[in-house]
């Protein structure tokens, strides 16, 4: 870039930057972190999140334990709508552009106590999301180095895994956004090679395959395919995450919103091909699920070899690596958010922020111990991952009820990205489709994580009238400006 053009460029950026700061004080708030965090990091911390290497290749065992390959369309069908929620959640985003993201949105569309419970149960699912990400990657770690599958080895490794991802968000925003722009490239290579080995070298089934549900009775078909939608609700979900780094992103009443719908249209398509060549080279459905073994790696170590199979899994530990560092950073914007409202116990202290790496490092050190402590009681890796669905789309379901309700609030004070005259019918289908979700992963037996919510549920009532309530009311004071 010529010198000239770099000055524009540089003050034009500077200007940005202002007006965001200026934005941010008309909100209510101060600037404390570092806002450097363009469109495509933007996006690119929303993708890694999704991360379909990380999501489906967890999962994917489950989804083929229930209905086999049929599975895969789950997958269409969860896709669809969450492009649904992503557009739903961008029109509120644009005009509120603050970390704590649904907490923050419901608090000011509706009021500040609907604001709390929205916020805790988001947290409740930013909290399971990353433990099961990184435990995910713990089972996948372990068989990768040839250690036996036993639950000490898992939780060791597992342990090392989240003491990186708090190392690396202590030391700052700058390096967590370089290391996810990289995971895109991650991503995309990963998941193109994969799928093209497979479909050239692995394929054993044709394509009617997808239409297999194993030996599934015929009266039960409907309900594992219920079942299986954890699959794809778990991995396509979380897409929030734009929106909980919106107070470290330049122009975020833009980016925000397309970062989350580009990453949820871009994971559904690699998604869809990655999970149409596992199940072509499928070896057999029986086979995969007695491995012993996670039943992707087992197809791709079957379908292509050991040496291949080592280099795939290489792509597919660092996209698990880098989701669940993004899912770390979040869930740390989000108690930040939190707590600079004094919304949590020892507010004050997980609200500091490090005046040497600009970020709140003992929120750092509450998430790594919180995620730690769930993966080392939770009984199942799918426990934690219904318990992060449920969680995450309770939150988007209280955010489209008080969305639709204040939906000329909306119409009024829109931002850059809105949607018209679609707003209402994207709404509807969007809190129907949340509230379906959160349904089913809470009734049993589906809901493996159902107990643990409504336990949750119960916590968090009765802190909210032992020390929140009157709190809300006297300095939650929020305006729509």
């Amino acid at each position: 870039m010529p010198g000239g053009e770099k000055v524009d460029f540089d003050k034009r950026l500077e200007n940005q930057i202002e007006k965001d700061i200026q934005h941010l004080r008309r909100l209510g708030y101060a600037q404390e972190l570092y806002r450097t965090i363009g469109g495509f990091s933007n996006f690119a911390i929303t993708f890694s999140v999704i991360s379909i290497l990380s999501g489906l290749m967890t999962l994917y065992g489950y989804g083929l334990s229930l209905v086999g390959p049929f599975s895969i369309w789950t997958w269409a069908i969860v896709g669809l709508f969450q492009l649904m929620v992503a557009l739903a959640l961008g029109d509120i985003a644009s005009i509120y552009p603050l970390a704590g993201g649904v907490y923050k949105w419901t608090g000011r569309l509706g009021n500040p106590h609907v604001g709390w419970f929205c916020g805790c149960f988001s947290l409740l699912g930013w909290l399971a999301c990353t433990a099961g990400i990184q435990f995910g990657m713990g089972i996948f770690l372990t068989a990768y180095l040839g250690f036996e599958l036993s639950p000490l080895n898992i939780l060791l490794i597992t342990a090392v895994i989240i003491a990186a991802h708090s190392i690396i968000n202590v030391y700052g925003i700058r390096l967590v956004a370089k290391i996810t722009d990289f995971s895109v490239g991650v991503h995309i290579i990963g998941a193109a090679v994969l799928v093209g080995l497979l479909l050239i070298f692995g394929r054993n089934n044709p394509l009617e395959y997808i239409l297999h549900v194993g030996n599934v009775p015929q009266g039960m078909i409907i309900f594992n395919f219920i079942q299986a939608l954890l699959m794809s609700a778990w991995t396509l979900t979380a897409f929030d995450a734009s929106t909980n780094v919106s107070e470290e992103s330049i122009n975020p009443s833009k980016v925000v919103p397309w970062g989350m719908v580009v990453a949820v249209l871009c994971s559904w398509v690699l998604g869809s091909l990655l999970l149409l060549s596992l199940n072509l080279s499928l070896p057999g459905l029986a086979e995969t699920l007695d491995s012993g073994f996670p039943a992707a790696l087992y197809v791709i170590r079957t379908a292509l070899g050991t040496t291949i199979y080592k280099f795939i899994t290489i792509f597919i530990l660092l996209a698990q690596f880098t989701a669940g560092l993004s899912s770390q950073t979040v869930s740390i914007r989000i108690i930040y958010s939190f707590s600079r409202d004094k919304g949590l116990p020892f507010s004050n202290l997980w609200k500091n922020v490090s005046p040497k790496y600009s970020t709140p490092v003992y929120s750092v050190l509450l998430i790594s111990g919180a995620t730690l402590l769930l993966c080392i009681f939770a009984p199942s890796l799918q426990m934690i991952t219904s318990l992060s669905t449920i969680g995450l789309y309770f939150a988007y379901a209280i955010t489209m009820a008080v969305a639709i309700s204040e939906r000329r609030k909306i119409q009024v004070n829109h931002g850059p990205f809105h949607l018209g005259r679609f707003r209402l019918p994207i709404q509807v289908i969007s809190f129907l489709w949340t509230i379906f979700i959160t349904f089913i992963m809470v009734v049993p037996p589906i809901g493996k994580g159902g107990k643990v919510f409504l336990l949750a549920t119960v916590f968090i009532t009765v802190y909210y009238f032992v020390a929140m309530r009157k709190q809300l009311g006297a300095e939650f004071k929020y305006t729509l400006e």
